[in-house]
């Protein structure tokens, strides 16, 4: 049986292929559609696509998204546990830096010390 997946517009698609379907009379893909509901059927609902983390965000912004998931003492002491010279480059870079990229080898080190979830606290970081 044919299904078909509801989208943000009037455009379905059909599952089977991926063939998006405008909703006009004339096309025959969607007067198979109608005919299709017609019969009873239901589409899938709409799923909006995952949100995706951004690679940067400013300082402020990840500093405030770090305050938010009770975070920010936990940075601190995971810089003030690094041996130098590591520790005076961590300590530049998170007080002096306008921005944070998630490629960074600081985040990469404290995303594990402090078992953060990158995604989440990117995507909740831009929002601030």
């Amino acid at each position: 049986m044919t299904k078909y997946r509801l989208t943000a517009s009037a455009i379905v698609i059909r599952v089977a292929d991926g063939a998006s379907i405008p909703p006009d009379p004339a096309n025959t893909d969607y007067s198979a559609y109608t005919r299709w509901l017609a019969a009873g059927n239901e589409p899938l609902p709409y799923t909006p696509p995952p949100e995706r983390a951004p690679e940067e965000v400013s300082m402020g912004q990840a500093r405030l998204a770090l305050h938010d998931m009770g975070q920010t003492e936990a940075v601190e002491a995971a810089i003030s546990a690094m041996p130098e010279p590591d520790q005076t480059r961590a300590r530049i870079e998170w007080e002096r830096r306008p921005t944070v990229r998630r490629d960074s080898p600081l985040v990469a080190m404290l995303a594990s010390a402090l078992d953060l979830d990158l995604d989440a606290l990117f995507i909740h970081a831009a929002k601030q």
